[in-house]
Order: structure tokens, then sequence, then C-alpha cells
């Protein structure tokens, strides 16, 4: 039995001698076959204990594990064989990852069954090592390497120390440079100790970017339980990111390095894992981005009493930490912003939809907007004022709240932000219910703002708000000007705008254009399109349409209404701009003495570099073309030049008159027809202003008070239009006027004063004679007197009085010479102490119907008589009166003397003195008999004066010369006119 035994053993022994290598190959790929992976080895040696050689599992041709050197070591429990250690050197595992989905290829069976279930622990597990092992893991954007050495024990992970090469990611949403990585992972009792180390040259991602870029991680965390598959315990993880720059979505830091610390406990099974404790974290970074934002040095931390980590449903980070952070060099467009810091509090949490939170806190801090410019010379105080103000602020924000979800960043100022310039004065931001803020500007020699805004929002470096604004402030050329708006306003980028929702009223003190400012400017500047008001860099602009507007222009003497047209005004690097196009506008005559009629005007005027370019056009408002104006002007030298030329103007009957264009064409009546022809200019310096101008008058008739006149011809030159100037002796002739006593080679001799039209010479033939003007003075002003001397120089007055209102109660003929000074006022002549007399013998002959009272002085001699006249004594008759009438009836004189002025009661007095003869058709004489004479008969009879009576007379009359000189003026429809006033007589 006992040989039997032995036998038996040796049998055995010699059978498991012989199958050994089976054996052995089955120990090496047993349990690979027994979960479903097909696998073939090599034994390359075999001993009691254990056995090694080599081991794929896979395709043949492409193994997705092959190990070149497996070293397995076994023995007995019972009557079983147990794998008690494995020892893989340089192993390599094939593996894809594609479309998310990680596939080991051939080992795919084994992983699945392992994700199941964690390992039994009531079976032994054996010891596993790696060394140098190595994972190819292809992937849709490249090929990765790690390389990992791996301890293992009854089931746990005790140590893995895995390295990944460098390598180029690059797919149509993800490129990467990935630096070398390394993980580390030690586990002592019932804790694991965890750490990361790995680098990324760069990353790119749509809305996502990293440049240089690295992560150390480090944790302590309790050793999973299998038993009761949970993981409880205490978590401790700190991380620290570093990298040159951070982009996700626009928002960016550069420099970085965040620090983060969680302590925490957690419960669950890793894919239900709940972490929940105290963390905190702090970032550094040397700049940032947000859009248009710009920041220097970032610093923040934030401290988080309670932080939950939940992974169910996917991860989800949620807190309320407390969070203080300082920004440096903070810029949007052109905010500059030294240094804010603050405070805030609220919930931040991370999950699927991205990040979100909802921060309140406050801000203070110090900077400056510079989207003005600095102060430039032709600034206007509130301008300068308002640049040196807003570059140099001190801020404070005590209601800030940052919102942030689906990737929009919403700020919100909750209570007043004052804004407080160094050189002074107060900018207030107070919000409102509804989004509505109140905006205050004052003080420190800043512009007066008040604005109420109705919404006022922030949002991704920008600010929008509308609303109503009233400013009072000078702007470019604009000076004391006020400013009442409504519209949006836009801020962002640099970029400020305002677009107006309805017409801005603009009132203006003045318009600064040198020494030809334009002033009490009043109108409506509307929406044409574009922003009204556009700030971006230190230059703005103003776009719209100008209508109703007003201004007085002084040095034109003129006043601008009812303007309408488009305008774009700018500033940019200290140069103004213009680009102006008046679609119409009435221009008044402003002067003393009206210069022209309203007229209508059009065009457009430029402003380049340094230059003003204008031309306009003058109509009247009957649309005829009256003028064309060029305007040239240097802002720089102040230096300017306007032309004005007239077309040859056409004056008809029907058409165009003088009357039409100005009312110092009052003497020229209609119908006028002939040529004229205007050009001048306007020259403007620092110095003053200076204007001349020509009017040629080839020829012109028209209707005159005196009568028709015919071939006015002449050239005035004036050597200013503002006032209006002609140097001495202007000449203007005339071929004839068709007046009463018709007039004919007329001339006259002036010169147009700032205040007066003044006459030094002038002639005219008339009567056989001539008129001469010695002087006349005729004002420009209204309500001044008109004075001037008339010199009469052998006229014959025969026609004269013919046509007179009397001349069928009065034959003249006389050629008288004399000296009449005048003046006129109100429509009244006033004579001042004339005189004439006549130059040669002549006759009088005066209507005794004309006559109601004379009263005359002076004696009656000469004459014969039938009978001899006793001296008697002079009964009480007026015979006397009546040998005058007589005598005024049918005189011939041999001198006439008149001395003709204007009472105190307004009439015009004339005192004749005559010396002549009684000379009637009709020889006459006095016949009287004796009784006649004793019985003093004849005094209650009518007697004749005799013939060569001779007669020395001086007769006092009265006129009234304003009516008869208003008749006169249209003596052809009165030639039968009231009778004269009658003189009155003395004795």
């Amino acid at each position: 039995m006992a040989v039997g035994g032995l036998v038996a053993l040796l049998v055995l022994a010699l059978a498991f001698y012989a199958a050994r290598r089976l054996i052995a190959r089955e120990v090496l790929v047993g349990w690979l076959r027994a979960h479903g992976v097909a696998a073939t080895a090599q034994v390359s040696a075999l001993g009691l204990g254990g056995v090694s050689g080599t081991v794929r599992a896979g395709d043949p041709a492409a193994p997705g594990f092959a190990a070149g050197d497996a070293v397995v070591t076994y023995g007995l429990r019972g009557l079983s064989l147990e794998v008690r250690s494995v020892r893989l050197i340089h192993p390599v595992v094939r593996a894809r990852l594609h479309a998310g989905k990680l596939s080991f290829g051939a080992l795919d069976p084994l992983v699945d069954e392992l994700r199941k279930r964690p390992p039994r622990l009531d079976t032994t597990q054996p010891r596993i090592e790696i060394d140098q092992g190595l994972l190819l893991l292809t992937t849709d954007l490249g090929p990765l390497q790690v390389t990992a050495d791996m301890t293992m024990k009854d089931g746990r992970l005790l140590a893995l120390e895995a390295s990944s090469a460098s390598t180029h990611l690059r797919g149509a949403q993800l490129e990467a440079d990935l630096g070398p990585g390394s993980l580390r992972l030690r586990a002592t009792g019932d804790r694991v100790d965890i750490s990361f180390d790995g680098a990324a040259t760069r990353i790119a991602a749509p809305g996502l970017a990293a440049d240089g870029a690295r992560l150390r991680l480090t944790a302590q965390a309790p050793y999973p339980d299998f038993k009761h598959h949970r993981d409880d315990g205490q978590l401790t993880v700190t991380a620290d990111l570093s990298g040159d720059r951070f982009a996700v979505s626009g928002r960016s830091i550069a420099g970085a390095r965040l620090t983060a610390a969680l302590q925490g406990r957690t419960a669950g099974w890793i894919d239900t894992l709940t972490v929940t404790g105290p963390a905190q974290a702090s970032l550094r970074a040397a700049s940032g981005a947000l859009g248009a934002v710009r920041t220097g040095a970032l610093e923040a931390h934030a401290d988080a009493a309670r932080l939950s980590w939940r992974r169910s449903g996917g991860d989800a980070v949620q807190g309320a930490p407390a969070l203080t952070y300082a920004v440096h060099d903070l810029s949007a467009g052109d905010l500059r912003l030294p240094v804010i810091s603050g405070d805030a509090r609220g919930p931040v949490g991370f999950g699927p939809k991205g990040l979100a939170l909802a921060l309140t806190g406050d801000a203070t801090g110090r900077g400056g907007w510079t989207a003005l410019g600095p102060p430039v010379a032709t600034d206007s105080s509130e301008i300068a004022a308002l640049k040196r103000g807003l570059r140099d602020l001190r801020i404070s924000a005590p209601g800030v709240a940052l919102r942030l979800a689906g990737g929009r960043t919403d700020l919100a100022l909750t209570r007043p932000v004052r804004l407080a310039p160094t050189t002074g004065g107060e900018v207030v931001l107070t919000p409102r219910a509804g989004g509505a803020w109140n905006l205050t500007v004052a003080g420190g020699g800043l512009p007066r703002v008040v604005a109420d805004a109705d919404h006022v929002s922030f949002s991704s470096g920008a600010m929008a708000a509308t609303g109503r604004v009233k400013a009072g402030l000078s702007i470019g050329p604009v000076i004391d000007g006020d400013f009442d708006a409504a519209g949006a306003l836009h801020i962002a980028g640099g970029v400020t705008s305002f677009t107006a929702s309805r017409c801005a009223a603009i009132k203006a003190r003045r318009l600064e254009l040198g020494v030809n400012d334009v002033l009490g400017l009043d109108g409506r500047l509307c929406p044409s399109g574009p922003p009204l008001l556009t700030l971006s860099h230190g230059a703005w602009r103003i776009v719209g349409r100008v209508d109703g507007a007003a201004a007085n222009v002084p040095f034109l003497q003129a006043r601008l209404q009812a303007a309408a047209g488009r305008i774009e005004l700018g500033q940019a690097r200290g140069r103004l701009s213009a680009n102006t196009a008046i679609a119409s506008a009435e221009i008044h005559d402003t002067a003393a003495a009206t210069r022209f009629r309203p007229l209508l005007m059009s065009g457009t005027a430029t402003l380049a570099g340094d230059a003003w370019v204008g031309d306009l056009d003058f109509r009247t408002p009957a649309g005829q073309a009256i003028a064309h104006a060029g305007l040239r002007h240097a802002t720089g030298s102040g230096v300017g030049r306007v032309e004005i030329a007239t077309p040859t103007l056409r004056f008809a009957e029907g058409g165009l008159q003088p009357l039409q264009l100005s009312p110092l064409a009052t003497a020229v009546g209609s119908p006028a027809a002939g040529l004229a022809i205007f050009t001048g200019h306007f020259d403007w310096a620092p110095a003053g202003v200076a204007s001349a101008g020509v009017l040629d008058i080839p020829r012109l008739d028209f209707n005159s008070p005196a009568g028709r006149v015919t071939g006015l011809s002449g050239r005035i030159a004036f050597t200013s239009l503002a006032p209006l100037i002609a140097a001495p002796g202007q000449i203007l002739r005339v071929e004839g006027v068709a007046s009463a006593a018709p007039l004919s080679g007329a001339s006259v001799i002036f010169e147009v004063q700032e205040k007066a039209l003044v006459i030094s010479g002038g002639e005219a033939a008339v009567g056989g004679g001539r008129v001469r003007v010695e002087s006349l003075v005729a004002p420009l002003e209204p309500g001044k007197p008109m004075h001037g001397v008339l010199l009469v120089d052998g006229v014959q007055l025969h026609e004269l009085v013919e046509a007179s209102p009397f001349g069928d109660r009065v034959n003249l003929d006389a050629k008288v010479s004399g000296r009449i000074p005048f003046e006129t006022q109100d429509g009244k002549v006033r004579i001042l102490g004339g005189d004439l007399h006549a130059i040669q013998p002549g006759r009088l002959s005066i209507s005794r119907a004309a006559l109601t009272e004379v009263s005359a002085a002076g004696h009656v001699q000469g004459g014969p008589v039938a009978a001899p006249v006793a001296p008697t004594a002079e009964p009480p008759t007026d015979t006397f009166t009546d040998f005058a009438y007589q005598a005024m009836e049918n005189l011939a004189f041999d001198k006439l003397e008149a001395t003709v002025a204007t009472r105190a009661d307004g009439r015009l007095g004339v005192l004749f003195h005559i010396v002549g003869r009684h000379d009637p058709p009709k020889h006459q004489e006095i016949t009287l008999s004796l009784p006649d004479l004793i019985g003093r008969r004849f005094l209650t009879r009518k007697l004749p004066l005799p013939s060569d009576t001779g007669v020395d007379l001086t007769l006092d009359t009265t006129l009234n010369l304003d009516d008869l000189l208003r008749d006169y003026g249209d003596y052809q429809q009165l030639r039968s006119s009231r009778p004269v006033q009658p003189p009155s007589a003395k004795r």
C-alpha cells in the first residue's frame, strides 16, 4: 500500500513535470480567459513556486495588452492552486478614446465586469506590481502616452506613480500642447494621499483658452470601503492652478495663480459623492480681461463657511462665500481705474449649466475717464474743467450688485454713486425704482447737468441708459449753451454715444467764430439717423438736422431766422470740423437804417483742417435769385473773407422791383425798368472787420414823387457795408425828370456816412436856370431830421406855379435866384430862413378869389387922376387894402424879394417885398368930382387903381406847405386842388 502510494506520487510528479509548461501557461492566462479575455503566453522560466514568461491579450497582430516579462508566484491552498503575486515588467496596454467612450479592446469584458462590482473581500487577492507600465491611448485629437508604476494588495491600490509625455492634440473643437504630467498616490491605513502636477503649454477651444498653465493638486481622502460600498470620512483638498493666461468666454486673466483649499465631510460612493465643509480660495493675477475691460494685477480672496460639492446628476458646487478683492489698473475703453477695491457676499454655484453667482457689496477707488482727451487751448472753461475732473476721480459705490448666469454678466448699482473730481465739484448717480437713475453734475467749474434716466443697464463691459438731460455748458464754438434733449446713451469700448428720441432744444449766448461771432442762438437739433452726439478717445461729433434756428450776426448787421438744414460738427486732436447744409433760412437786416428787405438763403459751409469754406445763395421770398456769397475763413489766423455778387438784376414792370430789395430804394417808385449789378466783400482779422462793395447802375427808369425819372446811371463805391458807407465824391446822373417843371441833365454828388446820406453837390436844369444843392444831410436813423440848403439860379417860376394846385389862381412870370435852407422830419418840411429875389423884371397876378385876407403895408404912388385930390383925414375904410388886391392882380415888378420861413404854428410864412407898378390889361384912372371929394363919397365906392401906379408892397402870407407837397406828389390827379389858404394882411 505504501509502495502503491509512493508509485502514485511518483507517477503524479512525473505527469506534473511532463505537463509543467502547460500548467504554467494556464497559470499565466487562465484568469484572463476566465473573464472572457483571449490571451496567449510563452513560458520562459518555471519553478515550483512560480512561473515567468510573456503574455499577450487580444489580436495577436496588435495585442491590446502585452507583458514581455510577467512573473507569477503561486502555491497550494488545500487542493487548489492559488496565485499569490503578479509582477508585470514593461507591460503595454493599448486603448482608444472615441466620441467620449473609452475602449481597451480585448480587455473590455474584464473592465466592464470590474466596473459592475468591486472586488470580493471573501477571497484572497494576489499582490500585483507593475514596473514601467506603458499606456498607449489613441484619441480623436491625437495620441497620449502614460508611463506608470503601480502596486495593489488584497484588491487595494497601495501606490501609483504615473507620468505622461508631452503631446500635441488637435481636433475640430480643441487644440492643445500638453507638457509632462505626473500623478502620485499613496494609501496608508484608511487614508489615501493624492498629488497631481500637470502642465499645458497651450489650450484652445471655443470660449476657452490657456497658455503656460500648470495645475498642482493634493488631497487626503478616506480609502474606499468596498464592504459597504461607501466612502465616508474627512476630505482635504488643496489646489494650485497657475498659468500665463486663461480665457473663458471673453473673460481672461494673465500671470494668474489660484489656490484653493477644501476641508469637508464625504458621504456616498464615487458616483454619488457629496462633500460638505469650509473652503477658501485666493486668486492673484498679473492682468485680466472681461470683454472690453482690461485690468492689471488682480487680488481676490473668498472664504465659504460651508461649501457643498455633489456628484449625483452631474458635478455641482454651491456656496455663499465672503469675498474681498482689489483690482489694479482697470481699463474699459477710456475708463482708467488705478485701483478699485471692495467686498461682496452672496451665493456662488457651478454645475452643468456653468458658473452662476449673485454678489452684492461695495467698491471704492480712484480713477479717471479720458474719452474727452486732455484740455486744449480751444476748450471752454467748462469743458476744460470737465476734462480735468474726469481724469482724476474719487469713486464711492456703496451698493454694487454683480450677477452672472447663462454666460451673461449684469452689474447694477443699488445706492447713490459719488464721483468726486480732485479739482472740485461732484457727479452723483442716484438709482431709482425700476432701473431708473438721476444724474447731477455741479460745482468745481463743471457743466451744469441734470439727467433723468428711465433705465440704466450694465452688461459685458457696456452701459446703456435712456432718458432726458438738461445741460448748461460751452462746447466747441457754442458759448454758454443750454441743451434740453431726450434719448438713449450708450458707453462701450471707449465710445460714448447719445441717440436722440426727439429734437433737442438748443440755446447759446454766442457762437464763437472770431471777430464774426454769432449771438443769441435759439433753435432745435433733431435726429437724422446717426447718434446726435458721439464721444470717442478725446474726440466728439455732433450730427443732426437743424430746425427753426435763429441767431444774430452782428458783423453783418443781420439776423438769421427759420433756419433749417443739416449739420455735422466735431473735434478731434484739438481741431474742429464741420459740414453744414442749409436748406433754407431767412436773413433780416438789423442795421439802424435798413439796407435790404428779408431774403431767403441756402447753401453749404464746411470746416476742414484750418479753413471754413462756404457757398451761399440768396433769393427773394418770391424765389427770384438775388446774390451768391462765397465764404473763406482760416480759424488759425482768424482771417476770413466773404465775397458777395449779384447777377445782372433786371427790373421790369410785373417783375423784380428795387423796392423789393431795399427800403433805401423808396424813391425809386414802380414800375422801374433797368439794370443793376452789385459786388462786395467782408474781410475780417483779429484787428477788426472791413467791408466794401460797388453798385453799378447802367440805366434805370422809374417813377418818383417829382415825376417819371429816365436814364438814372452811375457807380457807387461803398467803403463799408456794415455800416453802409460810401466815400465822398459818388455821382449819380439823370437824363430827365418829367415833373411839372421838367428837369434835365441832373446830377448829384454824395457820400454815405454811417448814420446819414450826405449830398455835397448836385444840380439840374429847370425853368431856364439851375437848381443846385449846396448841402443835404439825410439821416439813416429813424426819427432823425433831414436838413439841407438849395441854391436857385435864374429859375423861371412860371411853369412851376402853373403846374401847382393854385396855378389857376396865380400867374407868376419871375426868374429868381436865392438860397433856401430846409429841414424835414416825419413827412413835414420846415424852411429855415430862405430868401429868393428876381433877377429881372416880371409880372405877378393873384386872383382876388384866392385871397380872402391881405394885410399890406406900403404906398402906391404916381398914376393920373381926373381931379385934384385934397388931403383929408383917412376915413375908417379899407380902400388901401382894396388897392393892394388890385395891385397884386396885375403887377409888373422891377424888384421882387421874398423871405421864406416856417413859423411856430408849422405854416410856411412868405414875406414878399415887391416894387413895381400897377399894369392892368386896360388903362385905368380914378375920376372924382369935387362934391365926391368934399362929401368923401368916393370912400364908399370901389375905386380902380390907376395904371402905372407905383407899388412898393410888403405882403405877408402863409400856406400849408406840407399839404401842398403831398398834393404835388400826386399833382396829375390833384390839378383841381382846393384854394390856397388866404394870406393875412397887415396895415
